[in-house]
């Protein structure tokens, strides 16, 4: 008698008119797909790790820098960009995945690496974007090291948490705050064009004051903004009757939308507290701008030849330079 193949066999079970026996062998059939799904995503998994390896391996360091300044709907990772920190990356790729209406899930995030994968990866219409970027120990930075940035998924409007209060803070919150402020004191670039309206107020409620606007002519007919000088009168005069012959000299940096420079003159008082004189706003310390502003607080002050003064400038920086301003005095400025 001829004995059926065992495959044969279970194909006529799966007929079976035993209703029992029949969601046995559908239960298991279950199991067994899924576990072949399972041990087909290792494969893919491990195929991945594998392929990143190859390329940490091939990819060099010469690409570009990230640039952070740039606005947030411009920013795409490339093969090969090089990043500061882990965070600065999944900034990048969060501000990517919103403007591209794409659904991204990092699947590895830590200080050595990250794995950034679709999140439609697992479903029917599986998407084959990929990012993997791992840590450069030589040049202490965070490199693109592998990417597949093709996109086969359809756009989507619910990003879940890639969209955190954080991000919505960054690129809404501040520039509300920003317009409001802006609506209520207006803009810095207002502000400039209306800096000889603001001498002349200085003057008025200042009278017999100093105050000098230094700009620049450029070639397109506009006039930018390079110094400015302030001497009240009321200073001057309390310098020269009722504080000590030293004047310091100093400069330092200015912060904010606006850099530049700030440059001072302060004197001591029979107290033996700071007493301001004079302060210029230039665009860089250099001589010229040092002549400038010497010059006018020499005349502000009358100091002649300057007999019995003393002058104290700041020694913070490597060279040196002597200026001589017209009243046969020698000044030593360390810039």
């Amino acid at each position: 008698m001829d004995h059926e193949p065992r495959h044969e066999f279970v194909s006529r079970l799966d007929k079976c008119k035993d209703h029992f026996l029949n969601i046995l062998l559908c239960d298991a059939n279950i199991r067994n797909a899924s576990m072949t799904d399972e041990m087909k995503d290792r494969v893919d998994h491990g195929n991945d790790l594998q392929n990143d390896e190859e390329a940490e391996e091939e990819v060099t360091n010469k690409y570009r820098i990230h640039d952070p300044n740039v606005r947030w709907d411009k920013m795409e990772p490339k093969l090969g960009d090089v990043f500061e920190s882990p965070a600065q990356l999944k900034f990048c790729v969060t501000n990517y995945a919103v403007n591209g209406g794409y659904q991204i899930y990092f699947q590895k995030s830590d200080n050595r690496r990250i794995v950034a994968i679709c999140g439609k990866r697992h479903e029917d219409n599986k998407c084959s974007f990929r990012l993997y970027a791992a840590w450069m120990y030589n040049d202490r930075t965070f490199q693109v090291k592998a990417m597949n940035s093709e996109h086969l998924c359809s756009r989507v409007f619910k990003f879940g948490s890639i969209v955190t209060p954080e991000w919505i803070g960054r690129h809404y919150v501040r520039r509300a705050k920003q317009w409001a402020k802006e609506l209520i004191e207006g803009k810095l670039n207002e502000h400039y064009a209306r800096i000889w309206d603001y001498a002349q107020e200085l003057l008025r409620s200042n009278p017999v004051s100093t105050c000098k606007v230094g700009v620049t002519n450029n070639p397109d007919d506009n006039n930018y903004f390079k110094r400015f000088y302030i001497c009240f009168k009321a200073l001057s005069v309390c310098w020269k009757i009722g504080c000590r012959k030293v004047i310091g000299l100093d400069g330092c940096f200015l912060k904010g939308q606006v850099k530049g420079e700030l440059l001072t003159a302060i004197g001591r008082d029979a107290n033996n507290q700071v007493f301001p004189i004079a302060w210029a706003v230039v665009d860089v310390e250099n001589k010229d701008n040092w002549t400038w502003f010497l010059e006018l607080l020499k005349d502000d002050l009358d100091l002649g030849t300057g007999v019995d003064l003393v002058v104290i400038s700041d020694q913070h920086k490597v060279s040196s330079l002597i200026i001589i301003v017209y009243f046969n005095l020698i000044i030593s400025i360390w810039l």
